[in-house]
């Protein structure tokens, strides 16, 4: 084992211990991995994204939308001046960590703009085991359904989404299928509308995302390949040109992937499968492109300067200091990093608007080299993350 491989085996290691679980198949992934012996300097899963950045190494551990990051040495971004809730106080809600069963429970989406679709978590494993709608007006939280998980279940409720009048997401089972599943939003039993099985053989572990778009699910594969599915139940259909694809935010779908390709940045090249049109992020000599979104991306200039920019090159917003983050800009002028003192522990997290470069301390305290990071919600509009006892929402679109 090399000296890179060795460090990375300790970083990934104490991170985990943090991670409260572990996405749905990953063990049996990691495993099979690990028997492969694959030796790569660059390691992206679909738990676990790992990058160099300068001598240091940053190493983000997903645990369903729980990410545990150890920033690198060279971390220098600035930290914000104030405290979010004063920053943007009509964005800021705090509401209770616990669910009316009293288990940690999770935003995942947006129902309606009053709504959000709410993950309790339950057991040794921290795996859900219901979904509720929250009134974020009422405060008032409605339980929806329990979530099954069958005989032979290893990969437990992942992805879920909304749409239709129903609630969709997957469960994984050691057979290596993955069964999709719907609910009425009113209420009901669940039931199992499709499967589909997984490629093992290339270290294949699920979905790696999913949503509800005109009355059908849209769904890809960490190995590549994007499907779709009428919500009532039927067959599994591959969407034309999805190929080796993956979903990033339909209509558009991209290679490469996150978790299925060893190399290239993932989603550098991007098209939409409604009109046909491609994008491809440009990238000049020297430069290092870290992430994109449908039309932002992040990245370093060979000066090593960090700036955001349109995809097609245009647009360049230099920040200071370095970027420190498991998500690409959000709805292109959000993004979340850690900050700190070059060389020293972490300490915060900040959340930084490009138009009008203002920030807000968020109030999540570091750990030495480790922080945790606030979730994401699929559709990039709603942060949150627990202190204590308080859940914190931030909605994005209340920002103007």
């Amino acid at each position: 084992m090399t000296e890179v491989e060795e460090t990375l085996r300790r970083t990934l290691g104490q991170a985990a211990e943090q991670a409260p679980r572990l996405p749905a198949l990953l063990p049996q992934r990691l495993e099979r991995i690990h028997r492969r012996r694959r030796q790569r300097a660059g390691i992206a899963l679909a738990a676990a994204a790992v990058v160099l950045v300068g001598a240091g190494i940053t190493t983000v551990l997903r645990g369903g939308d729980t990410i545990t990051a150890v920033p690198a040495s060279g971390q220098d971004t600035k930290a914000p001046a104030a405290q979010v809730e004063k920053v943007w106080p009509e964005a800021v809600r705090k509401v209770s960590a616990k669910s009316p069963d009293g288990v940690p429970w999770r935003p995942q989406t947006f129902i309606d703009d009053r709504t959000l679709l709410m993950e309790a978590q339950g057991g040794e494993s921290g795996s859900t085991n219901a979904v509720y709608a929250y009134d974020l007006d009422a405060g008032t939280p409605r339980k929806i359904a329990d979530v099954p998980a069958p005989e032979g279940t290893v990969g437990f409720g992942n992805g879920f989404a909304v749409g239709g009048g129903q609630v969709a997401w997957w469960t994984g089972t050691k057979d290596s299928v993955a069964h999709l599943w719907t609910v009425p939003l009113d209420g009901g039993t669940p039931k199992i509308v499709a499967d589909q099985r997984l490629d093992t053989a290339d270290d294949g572990s699920g979905i790696d995302k999913l949503a509800v778009v005109n009355d059908k699910i849209v769904f890809s594969l960490y190995t590549g390949g994007v499907f779709t599915v009428p919500l009532g139940g039927g067959t599994v259909e591959p969407v034309q040109g999805g190929a080796g694809m993956h979903l990033l935010a339909w209509p558009w779908i991209g290679a490469p992937g996150s978790g299925g390709e060893p190399q290239g940045m993932p989603y550098s090249r991007i098209q939409n499968v409604e009109t046909g049109e491609t994008r491809t992020a440009v990238t000049n000599p020297g430069e290092e492109l870290r992430y994109c979104g449908v039309t932002i991306c992040l990245g370093r200039t060979a000066e090593g300067t960090t700036f955001f920019r349109h995809r097609d090159g245009s647009s360049q917003k230099n920040v200071p200091g370095s970027v420190h983050s498991a998500y690409q800009p959000v709805q292109d002028r959000f993004y979340v990093s850690v900050y700190g003192d070059a060389g020293k522990p972490a300490g915060g997290v900040g959340l930084y608007d490009l138009d009008t470069g203002k920030s807000g301390d968020l109030g999540i305290p570091g750990k030495g080299n480790s922080i945790r990071l606030p979730s994401m919600d699929s559709t990039g509009r709603m942060l949150s993350y627990t202190l204590g006892d308080d859940l914190y929402l931030i909605d994005l679109s209340k920002i103007r």
